[in-house]
């Protein structure tokens, strides 16, 4: 592994293969060869989850009764246990009985031997066992742990036909169920019937594929590597195993001259297929990459169908198994599969050629990188980045000369890339992050939009979320946070990439401003370095002092580069005058450049015509496009490129695509980066997907790697802008924008964080833009929102400060008892209670009571809300003994009102609940736990975290009353539905093994307590490092335990 490289993707994600040849009975002898590979791939496991087949293998293919055994595996995802007893008992009761001894009739046709219909009720009777039904199709478009195909022939072409539990691209799939799939793979001539899927007629997969290797390679090939075919470099474990080698006995050519002269011809022996695949995978084998495991003495004279024989079947698969050779290359497949860390996705094609171009990038930087670098750390780094790197990036040698400047003795904290706008800056720094991942595996690096106090805001704390800093205080800001524990010697190396930071005023110290002095939150440490990009002369030198790097004009190579890399067809690149002419009109500015180049792409035409395009356009509409563009001296006395590009652009798509005019608009209205589709005007999918494909194929939007968010270049936004503007449409589409977020402003859910966060500053934008329209409901609604996401993010003052503007607003515009005006009232009552503003938080909820009891009455559902909302505020406020008297009056309105089940109910019977474990009152938290489970495992389920919840405060109640065995009852429980609900990873998760942890030390059981609680901090080392104020917390109770004073 190269340092700054990490691991080969193939070593811990890629691609695990099982092929499962034909044999019937014998088939039994695969099961055991499996067996015995999953019992040592468990025994080595440090935690005691039994995995199945289906956890490691990412592709089954099986044939005959090698493709039953796959179903079973992959598609009803059963453990070899459950499928050696389902599978002997399938064998016994469809082998124990002929219905017909000759194979063929008085007429020479053939006939089956055994009773198709046992077969299929065997097999129903499996699918049934395993909790599927036996009409569930082979895909039912549910996802799951693994793919599974099967092969079978289809009786009229004689072809092999893969049934598949999962699509192919370009492929149609027979809807077959997976009873059918099971039969058609396994209804082998002689012995059963055809089986009929729709109009199409198939038997035994054998006769085509009875060792289905080539198939699954072929298979495995259409997957991930469609293109290329190149499957062997994506390959981490491939497993072929077989049924024995049978005996060799030959036919009578009269009785059965259909086999004879159809089958036979048709018929693939298993181990000459074999040789063939093993000259292609030589190599592979060699490297301990391919295994094929067959029993080779013993199997010979065990029939097909001589179910009787199982003993004789397991004592030559052991015989086999417990050879030297044999027992070696087992515990190479073993180690191989044991490396699995999760599965393959299906664009790891891309992850691997993405990691072999690190690789050479990285031993190309290694023979010029100093390799007794003293400040070389070996803690885990962090990374937000919202980008993806460019593979079009052209090299500047900017990157070099910042690159040389990181990390070294007496070197400059901080650097500034100055430039034009649309020059590369952003480029340059994207490039820089990417790189020093590469070269610094220790450093971690992060990205902050310097657009808006708004977007910084965002930034920090997802930096602070990435860095574990805990923002419970809520009086703590992140931006202070940050800085602090980036200033700490034993944080280690870091990088900070501040984009777009054009704005002075909001780096200058003002005492008057309440967003002004971002330099004094910058962090300081000899192992970090700040870069940032800007656009002003004077930002650079404020924050950089002498360390600023001015990005120059591309020379005409460097420009013909960056055209080359965006053309489709680089053909059009011989017409060289034409070339030489369009980068003279874009003053070699690669923003305008890449533009046009998508211009060219998308309309497949040539650079000549381009060229008369841009000179076409009006002066007069050129100038309008280029008000506001701020850069000095840009354009020599030339049209603006951007602007003109733009135009040209344009008007294209507004011939082209309505909806994705519309959508331009929108986004020239809210802030250019981080752009959430889902704010867009609501459209069909296929028309979305159109618009927005339009848009990012001419250059103007991008896409970040969630595909949920869209970025556009703040000059792009500006010419759209001022197009609005021309126009006279700018102020009716800033309105259209303010109604589309107060409707479509994304819901509060801790789950999805990262959605309403991203539109908060959108909102804040279009609340800015329209603010003497501070009287339309939607302006109220929409600023209500962004106050909401403030109090669920832990910004009080941000939303107190909202919620005051919003009621003075909706005083006016409603009345003081308006249910609009309460509602904004209990918020802002909210907001004061958090902050410890107790006063005011009970006088205005108060207030809100008795208006609401006016309007309502004292017995409405309205008046029980706002008497909760006060109990609520009295607990948050310390005060209680009122808080538990409210609550006795609300849970009985609120169970005649909303039921038992409602959310409502449940959170004023937990408020209650707290309130009587903080005064000892254990028996009535107690009585009130138990039945509030009960109804919770009713009403959302035992997993539901809200379920869970509650049986970990139960469980600290009965630690609190020395009942140990039912706290550890109820930890045990919650323990696995945490791991189920949330990963074994989570906090929630870890927070229940230390409960567990410290019932187990209270019963006397150290041992085991010592043990889980190593485990929370391992766990917690491997997410966040053994400084990380998480691991901390979880270390000190095994400290205690281990240490005891």
């Amino acid at each position: 592994m190269a340092l700054g490289i990490g691991p080969s993707p193939l070593d811990t994600n890629g691609l695990c293969l099982l092929s499962l040849d034909g044999g019937g009975v014998r088939g039994l002898s695969s099961l055991l060869i499996l067996k015995d590979m999953m019992t040592q791939l468990n025994s080595e496991r440090e935690d005691s989850q039994v995995l199945k087949p289906c956890d490691f293998f990412d592709l089954f293919g099986g044939t005959s009764t090698g493709g039953l055994i796959a179903i079973m595996l992959g598609r009803l995802e059963m453990g070899v246990d459950e499928c050696i007893l389902a599978y002997t008992e399938l064998m016994k009761s469809v082998f124990s009985e002929k219905i017909n001894n000759v194979p063929v009739d008085w007429s020479g046709n053939i006939v089956s031997q055994y009773d198709s219909k046992k077969l299929k009720k065997a097999i129903e009777n499996v699918i049934t066992r395993a909790g599927f039904s036996p009409t569930d199709l082979m895909n039912d478009g549910k996802p799951c742990r693994s793919k599974t195909f099967v092969c079978t022939t289809s009786k009229d072409t004689l072809q092999v036909t893969r049934l598949r539990s999962y699509p192919v691209p370009n492929e149609t799939t027979l809807p077959a169920t997976i009873c059918e799939a099971a039969l058609a793979t396994s209804a082998a001539t002689r012995f059963f019937d055809s089986v009929s899927i729709g109009n199409r007629h198939f038997v035994d997969g054998a006769f085509g594929a009875n060792n289905p290797i080539e198939e699954l390679e072929e298979e495995a090939a259409d997957i991930w590597c469609t293109t290329s075919r190149g499957l062997k470099p994506l390959v981490k474990c491939l497993v072929s195993i077989g049924t024995g080698n049978p005996a060799q006995l030959p036919m009578d050519d009269n009785a059965l001259k259909f086999l004879s002269k159809t089958l036979v011809r048709l018929a693939t022996k298993p181990e000459s297929t074999e040789r063939r695949f093993m000259a292609r995978w030589s190599n592979e084998a060699k490297g301990k990459r391919y295994f094929r495991f067959n029993v080779e003495q013993g199997l010979q004279q065990v029939h097909m169908t001589a179910y009787e024989k199982q003993s004789v079947i397991e004592s030559a698969t052991y015989a086999y198994l417990h050879h030297s050779t044999q027992k070696v290359r087992l515990r190479d497949c073993i180690l191989n599969l044991s490396a699995k860390e999760g599965k393959t996705s299906i664009d790891f094609e891309t992850t691997i050629r993405e990691h072999e171009a690190r690789l050479a990038r990285h031993r190309i930087l290694q023979t010029v990188h100093s390799s007794d670098d003293p400040l070389r750390h070996g803690k885990a780094s962090g990374w937000f980045v919202p980008f993806e790197r460019n593979p079009r990036y052209v090299d500047r040698e900017v990157v070099d000369k910042v690159k040389r400047r990181l990390f070294v003795k007496n070197r400059a904290e901080r650097f500034a890339i100055f430039g034009l706008g649309g020059i590369g800056k952003t480029q340059i720094a994207l490039e820089l992050a990417y790189q020093t991942r590469e070269l610094y595996a220790d450093c971690a690096v992060f990205w902050l939009p310097a657009v808006d106090m708004e977007s910084l805001q965002q930034a920090y704390q997802t930096v602070a979320d990435r860095l574990g800093i805990s923002l419970d205080d809520k009086n703590e800001d992140a931006k202070s946070l940050v800085k602090v524990h980036l200033s700490k010697p034993s944080t280690g190396r870091w990088l900070l990439i501040f984009d777009n930071a054009d704005d002075i005023d909001m780096w200058l110290e003002n005492k008057d401003s309440k967003t002004g002095g971002l330099k004094d939150y910058l962090p300081t440490s000899d192992q970090g370095a700040i870069v940032f990009t800007t656009r002003s002369n004077k930002v650079a030198q404020y924050l950089a002092a002498t360390d600023v790097i001015q990005i120059s004009e591309m020379d005409e190579h460097k420009a013909i580069h960056v055209l080359r890399n965006s053309l489709v067809d680089k053909e059009v690149l011989n017409d060289t005058e034409s070339t030489r002419k369009l980068l003279r009109r874009l003053t070699f500015l690669p923003l305008a450049i890449v533009q046009a180049a998508s211009f060219v792409n998308e309309n497949r035409t040539t650079l000549a015509s381009y060229v008369q395009l841009l000179d076409g356009q009006e002066q007069n509409a050129i100038d309008l496009l280029s008000e506001d563009f701020e850069d000095e001296g840009r354009y020599k006395s030339i049209r603006n490129p951007v602007a003109i590009t733009w135009l040209t652009s344009f008007e294209q798509i507004r011939r082209q695509c309505r909806l994705a005019t519309d959508y331009l608009c929108s986004m020239a209205c809210v802030k250019e980066k981080d752009i959430l589709i889902s704010l867009f005007p609501p459209a069909p999918i296929v028309e979305q997907q159109k618009a927005i494909g339009i848009l990012s194929s001419y250059s103007f939007v991008r896409m970040r790697h969630e595909d949920s968010r869209l970025d556009m270049h703040r000059l792009v936004q500006l010419a759209t802008r001022n197009w609005l503007q021309s126009v006279g449409s700018l102020r009716e589409w800033q309105l259209h924008v303010l109604h589309c977020l107060a409707a479509r402003f994304p819901l509060v859910d801790l789950l999805n964080r990262s959605q309403w966060r991203a539109a908060v500053p959108h909102a804040l934008q279009i609340l800015n833009l329209t603010a003497s329209e501070n009287q339309l409901p939607a302006w109220l609604h929409l600023l209500q929102s962004v106050a909401s996401r403030h109090i669920t993010d832990g910004r009080y003052r941000e939303a107190e400060k909202l919620y005051s503007e919003a009621l003075e607003i909706s005083e006016t515009l409603y009345g003081p008892e308006d249910p609009n005006t309460l509602s904004v009232c209990t918020g802002l009552a909210n907001s004061y209670s958090i902050q410890g503003k107790s006063a005011k938080a009970i006088k205005l909820s108060k207030e809100v009571i008795e208006k609401t009891t006016n309007i309502y009455g004292s017995e409405s559902l309205e008046a029980t809300r706002a008497l909760f909302r006060l109990s609520f505020v009295y607990r948050q406020t310390g005060d209680h003994y009122k808080s538990q008297e409210l609550c006795r009056k609300v849970i009985p309105r609120f169970l005649k009102d909303v039921g038992p089940g409602s959310p409502e109910t449940m959170d004023a019977i937990y408020n209650l609940i707290m309130t009587y474990i903080t005064h000892g009152q254990f028996s009535d938290a107690t009585a009130l736990s138990l039945q509030s489970l009960d109804i919770n495992k009713k009403v959302v389920g035992a997993d539901h975290p809200r379920t869970t919840g509650i049986m970990v405060g139960m469980a600290c109640i009965y630690m609190e009353q020395w009942r140990l065995k039912e706290a550890e009852a109820f930890l045990t429980e919650a323990l696995e539905s945490h791991k189920r609900t949330y990963g074994p990873e989570h906090p929630e998760t870890i927070n229940t093994m230390g409960c567990l942890a410290r019932a187990w030390e209270c019963q006397g059981q150290r041992k085991k307590a010592i043990a889980l609680r190593t485990e929370c901090i391992q766990i917690y080392s491997q997410l966040y490092g053994s400084d990380h104020w998480l691991t901390a917390r979880v270390r000190a109770p095994l400290e205690e335990l281990t240490n005891p004073k």
